[in-house]
This record gives C-alpha cells, sequence and structure tokens, in this order.
C-alpha cells in the first residue's frame, strides 16, 4: 500500500501559505487545489513527495521543516490516535504506533529502543530526493515529538528528552532544534532518535477503556484495509519516486519499503507486469541522460555521475545499449535536429 492520509499535505499547504508560498500552481499540475483537498482523502505518497519537491525552491526557512511538523495534532490521526490514549498503558500505546505506524505521516521506519539506561524512538528515513530531504526529516522528527507531548498530556507527564538525533547537519541554526525540543542535539546522526527520560511505561492511562481501545484498533485495520494497493500501476509509482533523485538512487529494499510492501511482493508484482526494479532505473536513467545532454552542456563525466554511475565507461556503455550510439554522438544529433 503506497497510499495514505491526505492530512499531512493539507497540513504542509497550509502551514507554507501561511508563510507567503505559493502552492496554486503545483497543486492544479498535480489535479488539487487547495479549496478541493478533501481531509478525508487519500494520496500516493510519491505523489505528496514531488509536490513537496516542487515547492522546495520557494522556501527560504533551510528549518520550516520543524514548523510543518508542529502543526500535527491529534485530531490528526484520528482513530489512530484514539486507539492510542485508550491504551492500557503509554508501553502497549508506544507498542501499538509502532505497529501501526503507516497511519502516520513518516517517510521512514519508527522503532521501539528499550534499555535500562533510557528509551527512545529511532526513526529510520526512506530514501529522499536531496532537495526535499531535510524538510521531511525535520517535519517528521517534529512531528513525532509533537504526537508524543499530546499522548503524555493525557496522564499529566510531561515529555523530558534526555537527547535528539538529526541525521544532517544543523543548517546554520542548531539554537533552533535545541529551543524546539529543550535538550542536546547531535546533527550528522545516522538516523533521527527521540531519547526520552525514564518514565514509567507501565503506569497505567486515565482514559484506558479495553472496549474502546478494540474498537479504534478494529478501525485502524479497516483504514489500512480499505487503502487502495494500486499495485496494478506499481512500475508507474517506482518510476516517478526515482525520477525524483540524482546522484545516488535507492536500492529496491529502500523502495519496497516506502510503499509499504515486502520485498519479495514488490519484485514479483513489478514481474507481474513486465517488468523489474532494475529495468525502471534504467528507464529513468535513459530519460534523464537524454534530457541532460540535450538541454545543457554539461560533460559526459558529469552526467554520468548525476545518474549515480561510479565510472564514465559504464554510463557510455549503457547509452549505447540503450539507443546506438555515444552520448556524444547523440548530443551532436540532436544538436543538428533542434
Amino acid at each position: 500500500m503506497s497510499s495514505r492520509s491526505i492530512l499531512s499535505l493539507v497540513y504542509a499547504i497550509h502551514s507554507l501559505k501561511d508563510m507567503g508560498i505559493e502552492t496554486d500552481a503545483t497543486l492544479k499540475k498535480y489535479g488539487f487545489s487547495l479549496e478541493s483537498l478533501d481531509p478525508f482523502g487519500q494520496i500516493d505518497r510519491t505523489t505528496e513527495l514531488k509536490i513537496i519537491t516542487e515547492l522546495m525552491p520557494q522556501i527560504d526557512d533551510p528549518v520550516c521543516g520543524l514548523k510543518l511538523g508542529q502543526e500535527f495534532s491529534l485530531v490528526g490521526y484520528g482513530p489512530f490516535s484514539l486507539m492510542l490514549m485508550t491504551a492500557p498503558t503509554a508501553y502497549e500505546a508506544c507498542r501499538m504506533g509502532i505497529l501501526y505506524q503507516n497511519l502516520t505521516y513518516l517517510y521512514g521506519i519508527m522503532e521501539l529502543d528499550l534499555s535500562t539506561q533510557y528509551q527512545a524512538l529511532n526513526i529510520r528515513v526512506s530514501p529522499l530526493p536531496d532537495s526535499a530531504r531535510n524538510l521531511v526529516i525535520d517535519r517528521d522528527l517534529s512531528g513525532t515529538y509533537q504526537l508524543l507531548t499530546d499522548i503524555l498530556k493525557i496522564i499529566d507527564e510531561p515529555l523530558e528528552l534526555s537527547e535528539v538525533w538529526v541525521p544532517h547537519s544543523d543548517m546554520g541554526h542548531p539554537e533552533r532544534y535545541e529551543q524546539l525540543f529543550n535538550c542536546p542535539v547531535t546533527f550528522n546522526a545516522p538516523h533521527s532518535r527521540l531519547e526520552i527520560k525514564n518514565i514509567d511505561l507501565s503506569r497505567p492511562f486515565p482514559q484506558s477503556n479495553p472496549i474502546a481501545f478494540n474498537l479504534y484498533r478494529s478501525q485502524c485495520d479497516q483504514l489500512l484495509n480499505a487503502r487502495p494497493s494500486s499495485y496494478h500501476q506499481l512500475q508507474h509509482q517506482v518510476k516517478g519516486y526515482l525520477e525524483l533523485f540524482e546522484y545516488h538512487f535507492p536500492k529496491v529494499e529502500e523502495v519496497a519499503s516506502l510503499l509499504s510492501m515486502p520485498e519479495r511482493t514488490f519484485r514479483r508484482q513489478l514481474t507481474h507486469e513486465q517488468s523489474s526494479y532494475q529495468k525502471i532505473l534504467n528507464e529513468v536513467r535513459h530519460d534523464k541522460a537524454k534530457d541532460l545532454l540535450e538541454r545543457t552542456s554539461l560533460s559526459v563525466e558529469i552526467i554520468a555521475e548525476r545518474l549515480g554511475y561510479s565510472e564514465t565507461a559504464s554510463f557510455n556503455h549503457a547509452f549505447r545499449r540503450w539507443q546506438g550510439l555515444s552520448p556524444k554522438r547523440y548530443r551532436e544529433q540532436s544538436m543538428i535536429t533542434s
């Protein structure tokens, strides 16, 4: 399943509009308008990511992702947040949050890390295009922090963090992160992480209700089952996602994870569509290569690097296989016909 609630995009668009970002043209390109965004609707993750990526050149604030994440509220998670609120204990709420994380807005995989010294939530970020990577990471980290804060308010327990990890540089504004999380922040970390000062996870939730908990959990199951799988469009989704990348392309298992599919199912479905991950990646590289050769004066060596080839010779060989002639010759012919 690759679709999810459109509320993530709705929150982002409203926040960006408040910052003076023009969003109408980009939304229209993908068949949306701010007025017609149905808060109960679904959106393909790749489409959401494309919209965010196309809006990035207008965004001046390098850490605006922190603000976007703070716009998430318990109401926006629907039955998911109600299930957490009616759980028996804080531990059970954490466990359900991990189990049903596909109902959140994350671009990554969340894990619960428990020890006698600390408890932490780790977010292992999915491959993201460079232009939007930091914004999405900050939004997901800030949004998770906001969700935890709201949940702990139920037991009158303030969320106190001992450390936060951010898997990118401080963007020149380390104080913005420290002010939000109110704790030391480690940048260029291996993944996102919220390390929480020990709280009693066995403490009962005052709103615990077994009947309501099971009801909301059932509703969460129904939401997941009702999402369109779009398997028949899988190769188009994969191609659209890969088109966002340059230099380093994600691995097959990473793309399958982003689309919430087991890798074996992912490969099998592409085979059913008479395609494969490598075939789609080659198509994306081929299209990008032709565009760069026709539209720019970049050297063949630089183009090869942008397409993720470690050696120019490998790119030359691949392009000859695709096009029947060398990149240099293709550029010369395109200049004659243009």
